[in-house]
């Protein structure tokens, strides 16, 4: 079936526009909390509660040395906004301040609409290290292509950060694969089985889900599964790993425990 327009990038996250004023300033996350860079010179500014539902959305991509989707922060743990080349780190500087210590580390989740998408990158390690990082994958805010094939995978949707992650086509997806969201998914029945609607895909609830509205609006993106065409997915429960709180679902074959390990 035919996704609906899954174009506009923030959805239930709040909006905190960072302003090119040049000074030093202070912005606090309420809830999830989309940090909006403004283009120009920003200063050095400090973000209070950046959490695991909390994004940078910047107007150019962030250089990535290795370019391998993560930036490590410098010794002295702030991000160089601005950075350009290893030895150019550009003027502006943004310290990320979390609950329990400062994000020294984010991941690049792609661009939409020229917005380029940034979280703390312990969302994903957190499963590379229940699973092994061959096994975990994660899609972007565009429109993206999955194939499952032939091992088991476990794939990642941080809805919880309150944007809209695209409209993704699934291939592959079997008993022995898993998807992992970070805020729950709605339940209509309230039996464990998220039921797809009359477009045959699922739609994403977003960082105030689950709500009875997800399944008219999708504002997490929308996910139709292939080959297999799935018409609905098993609740098989949650776990919490060093603070962020994960949903587990797979097929009706499923059998895996999320608890098994607790």
């Amino acid at each position: 079936m035919a996704f609906r327009n899954n174009d506009t990038l923030i959805q239930t996250a709040n909006t905190q526009v960072v302003a090119a004023n040049g000074g030093d300033d202070v912005y606090v996350a309420t809830g999830a909390t989309a940090f909006v860079i403004a283009a120009g010179a920003v200063g050095d500014d400090s973000f209070i509660g950046f959490d695991s539902n909390d994004s940078l959305i910047n107007t150019v991509k962030i250089f990535d040395g290795n370019n391998d989707g993560f930036i490590q922060f410098g010794p002295n743990g702030v991000l160089d906004i601005d950075r350009t080349t290893r030895n150019n780190p550009g003027n502006d500087q943004l310290q990320l301040v979390g609950p329990e210590s400062d994000i020294v580390e984010i991941r690049y989740l792609g661009a939409k609409g020229g917005q380029h998408v940034y979280a703390d990158s312990a969302t994903l390690k957190n499963l590379w290290t229940e699973f092994g990082a061959a096994r975990v994958t994660e899609g972007t805010v565009g429109n993206d292509t999955i194939n499952f094939g032939a091992s088991s995978k476990v794939l990642l949707v941080d809805n919880a950060l309150g944007l809209n992650l695209g409209g993704d086509t699934l291939t592959g997806f079997g008993n022995d694969d898993l998807l992992v969201t970070t805020s729950q998914l709605f339940d209509r029945t309230g039996n464990e089985i998220v039921t797809f609607g009359q477009n045959q895909v699922l739609d994403v609830s977003g960082a105030e889900g689950p709500k009875s509205s997800d399944p008219t609006t999708g504002p997490g993106g929308q996910l139709d599964f292939n080959a297999p065409n799935l018409q609905d997915v098993h609740y098989l429960g949650t776990n919490v790993i060093n603070g962020v709180e994960y949903f587990y679902y797979g097929t009706a074959g499923s059998t895996f425990d999320p608890t098994a390990g607790a």
